[in-house]
């Protein structure tokens, strides 16, 4: 072709219009309209309570810097199923009308819409569907109906020596809310177990008696030694709404994985009997390790009995779902009672846990203090057991009426 060909340049321009034809005719064909009838945006914006879905934003959507100024509404109207079949998570079956219903919307601040349009892995249909939902049912439970307001949650912190950050907390908790904040700090490398155990008594039972125990609920989110976990749990007992979480460090969020799993959960079998009654009791959870306690047995003697708690996938990362953590509940609740029916007289329960942090919160909730001995935890440093906090029946409010025994101190 040689400059200034004119036939070989009409050719060219004649192309052009008819891509953009095409072009334009196939948006037109692919896109709904976004015509949104009144129902759909009062259910939309009054189900969100005109605020972004997402659980770690919830900014609200109208803003204003004076009197003067009118009303910035900051607010969009997302697609679960994107309008166009090219945008995000797009689908070529779905009808146009239906894109701009209630049901395919989701309400957002502008930043969480480019978010969300922009990260589209980590935002599949599924997972807004499942913020929608957790929103408009976190509207109805925090904001008040009719006069009341529902009951939130009081959070306490369990934190060791390492910290850690506490802005997933929110998310996990949704679609409910936190009414209050406690923090509980453990540390054993700078205080001993009987400072740690006189903190924490006093301190859970401040949190616990500030209103009936039957109406709070109190959610744990603990990252601190073992035996700090275990005695909460027993403070807190099973009689309370208490929920525990697990911070999972991979993703470093307070939140359950939201993908669906088939988790293994724990089983436990008796190791070693013993004819007397009054055995000393062992309990080994082995959750992430295995417990090699036949050291810690020699040197204690006498009659004994041991019981294992386990799960096949002995694993840092075996704990996934909260369907996993009320199973640990169960089973050790089960394990408890069998043994306080076989050992009657047992004198102390030892306990060693290997295991995440909510799961001996949970594992300490089953210690009835009306029916067991008192309770030796451990903590471990290789390669040996040490005895950190005593448990008696009278480290719970539940048993203080309890008259004491003749001869008693």
């Amino acid at each position: 072709m040689k400059y200034g060909n004119r036939r070989e340049a009409g050719k060219a321009k004649e192309l052009i219009p008819k891509q953009s034809l095409t072009r334009a005719k196939k948006s037109s064909i692919t896109k709904s309209s976004r015509n949104y009838d009144a129902r759909t945006l009062k259910l939309l914006w009054g189900r969100s309570a005109g605020r972004c879905a997402l659980p770690e934003c919830r900014i609200e959507l109208f803003v204003t810097e004076g009197g003067y100024d009118p009303v910035c509404v900051i607010g969009e109207m997302g697609h679960v199923t994107a309008s166009s079949n090219a945008g995000p998570r797009g689908k070529a079956d779905m009808g146009l009308r239906a894109r701009d219903e209630y049901e395919n919307l989701i309400l957002l601040c502008r930043n969480c819409h480019i978010r969300i349009d922009t990260l589209k892995r980590a935002y599949p249909e599924e997972r807004l569907q499942e913020i929608k939902g957790n929103h408009e049912a976190w509207v109805r439970t925090a904001l008040p109906e009719r006069g009341l307001s529902s009951i939130r949650w009081k959070v306490l912190r369990l934190q060791g020596d390492f910290p850690f950050d506490p802005a997933t907390i929110a998310g996990a908790l949704s679609p409910h809310q936190a009414a209050k904040e406690t923090q509980i700090n453990v540390s054993a490398t700078r205080s001993s177990w009987a400072s740690i155990q006189d903190e924490l008594r006093v301190k859970l039972e401040a949190l616990a008696g500030e209103e009936d125990s039957i109406a709070s609920r109190i959610a744990v989110f603990p990252l601190a030694p073992i035996s700090a976990c275990l005695y909460t749990g027993y403070l807190l007992t099973n009689r309370m709404n208490v929920r525990a979480f697990q911070y999972h460090r991979d993703e470093a969020t307070w939140e359950w994985p939201k993908t669906r799993q088939s988790p293994t959960t724990p089983t436990f079998v008796q190791t070693a009997d013993s004819p007397s009654k009054a055995a000393e009791l062992f309990f080994l959870f082995q959750l992430t390790a295995p417990i090699d306690a036949s050291n810690l047995r020699r040197r204690i003697g006498g009659d004994q009995a041991e019981y294992e708690c386990s799960v096949p996938d002995l694993s840092t990362g075996w704990l996934k779902s909260k369907t996993q953590l009320d199973e640990l509940a169960r089973k050790a609740r089960e394990l408890f009672e069998v043994a306080s029916i076989r050992f009657p007289q047992s004198p102390r329960w030892h306990i060693l846990y290997a295991g995440p942090a909510p799961g001996a919160v949970v594992v300490g909730q089953q210690l009835n203090p009306t029916m067991i001995p008192m309770v030796q935890c451990y903590e471990f440093q290789r390669p040996n057991h040490i005895p950190s906090i005593t448990i008696t029946q009278r480290d719970s409010a539940l048993t203080r009426w309890t008259p004491e025994p003749p001869g008693s101190a």
